[in-house]
């Protein structure tokens, strides 16, 4: 598996669609395998999506995005779980180990319960249901 989350100043970076650079992580179970960063391009949505969809990650761990990015990403087939926040290492081990939807110190303020993979009460994120079909 492998995970994407947009970073800055080694955390979450807060807005999605405004991030210039990602962690992609790859996965073995519960074990983290490698990473690398890669710099995201300054482009509309729908290229944002499509360079996110490009990478092979199979879900993206974010802080806040537009409606028009988890439009795009949901239809390129990326599974999002928003509205988290924190230092990139709490994060992926907090992600490895399950309770990542679970502790309030990831949810980003005013977020609660949308950090259970509600994001924007629509129902997406990681076990991908709602509006859109993975």
């Amino acid at each position: 598996m492998k995970i994407a989350i947009p970073i800055w100043d080694n955390r979450v970076s807060p807005v999605l669609d405004h991030a210039r650079e990602m962690m992609l992580v790859t996965i073995d179970g519960d074990r983290e395998i490698s990473r690398e960063t890669r710099l995201i391009p300054n482009s509309l949505p729908p290229q944002k999506a499509r360079f996110i969809a490009g990478t092979g990650v199979d879900l993206l761990i974010c802080g806040a995005l537009s409606r028009p990015l988890e439009a795009f990403l949901a239809a390129a087939g990326v599974q999002l779980q928003p509205w988290v926040r924190g230092y990139i290492d709490d994060v992926i081990a907090a992600h490895l180990g399950g309770s990542l939807g679970e502790l309030e110190q990831h949810f980003m303020p005013g977020c609660r319960g949308r950090g259970r993979g509600m994001g924007r009460g629509r129902g997406f994120g990681r076990r991908g249901k709602g509006k859109f079909n993975f």
